[in-house]
């Protein structure tokens, strides 16, 4: 009974914390429509620049180079804040955070730690601008609009949301899934593996086909087969990067700090965490829907169980100090 209430509890605060942030930033006239116009006059300004400057050597659209660069500060931004703070988290080691770990005074090497980092900026660097510039004209087909005036009701933004996740999570399971058969993990899917316990920055370490095939067609097929507009797109995809950082942090974080978790169908941190430091099942992202239905979440049921019956055992002959818990380990 207890345990239904707190999750009654957070799941309400959940739901209406959400309501009360989106109602301020969509509904307050003409807070989104505001911010949006803004920040795309600032990107649009500079691509003009930028497009001026480089036009003896390359003609360059416009529009495609703001798209390019408004997509790229976006998930700089939020790649590198959050990064920035989980990284004080692991230097500092606050004893307010410890009953979160799921790992216990466990980290990556250095040298992986160096790799990684050198890896994601090349792709941050010389990768993803590029790339978002050349598939511009593929959203433009599909429907997207750049207009403030076009951007969609509350309604509308939610619902696109929602249909992103649903078609991402499928489209992620079965291309991971698929990344783990023998025949193609050892040459592709073994890097991002090669992080045993996770940090953020590990969110993006990976070999490129895996990242093409199972990271960014999955992210962004939702809201390009639905011609969202390019806010919504924006929206999604730092919500799908931050999801992933916190998959990654090494930390199961309690709601407010973590919202990817809280209701019984997500159990994101814990679940992938094991995922890597086991290697075994749970494939999915935001849900744990297909891992359920396919049965990939049987192994980390069991492991679940057997903690459970951990923390009964030491909560009776050790005063309480259990040993299970969230941890993974």
């Amino acid at each position: 009974m207890l345990g239904s209430t707190v999750w009654g509890c957070r799941t309400t605060w959940l739901v209406l914390s959400f309501v009360a942030a989106t109602c301020l930033l969509f509904q307050s006239p003409p807070l989104l429509p505001g911010l949006f116009l803004s920040y795309s006059s600032f990107v649009g300004d500079l691509a003009a620049s930028l497009a001026g400057a480089l036009s003896p050597y390359a003609a360059l659209s416009q529009p495609a180079l703001a798209f390019a660069l408004g997509t790229t500060f976006l998930l700089e931004a939020t790649f590198w804040s959050c990064n920035a703070v989980l990284g004080l988290i692991y230097y500092f080691d606050p004893a307010l955070l410890k009953p979160y770990k799921l790992h216990e005074d466990k980290f990556p090497p250095a040298a992986l730690i160096r790799s990684c980092l050198a890896d994601v900026v090349i792709g941050h660097a010389v990768v993803r601008p590029p790339l978002l510039y050349l598939t511009h004209s593929l959203f433009l087909r599909f429907g997207m609009s750049a207009s403030p005036s076009e951007i969609p009701p509350l309604a509308t933004i939610y619902l696109q949301l929602f249909a992103s996740i649903l078609v991402d999570d499928t489209l992620f399971y079965w291309s991971h899934r698929m990344l783990h058969h023998p025949a193609i993990y050892k040459h592709i899917h073994k890097q991002h593996h090669t992080f045993k316990y996770t940090i953020g920055i590990a969110t993006e370490y990976c070999h490129p086909v895996e990242d093409f095939f199972s990271n960014i067609l999955s992210t962004t097929a939702g809201p390009l087969l639905m011609g969202s507009h390019e806010s919504v797109l924006w929206l999604y995809l730092n919500l799908k990067l931050w999801q992933s950082i916190d998959a990654h942090s090494g930390y199961n974080f309690p709601f407010p700090v973590s919202p990817f978790s809280v209701l019984r169908s997500m159990d994101c941190a814990p679940a992938h965490d094991y995922h890597h430091s086991h290697n075994a099942g749970n494939f999915g992202g935001f849900f744990i829907f297909w891992d359920w239905v396919c049965g990939t979440d049987v192994k980390y049921s069991a492991h679940l169980e057997k903690n459970r019956d951990k923390d009964a055992y030491w909560n009776v002959v050790g005063g309480g100090a259990g040993e299970g818990g969230a941890k993974t380990t």
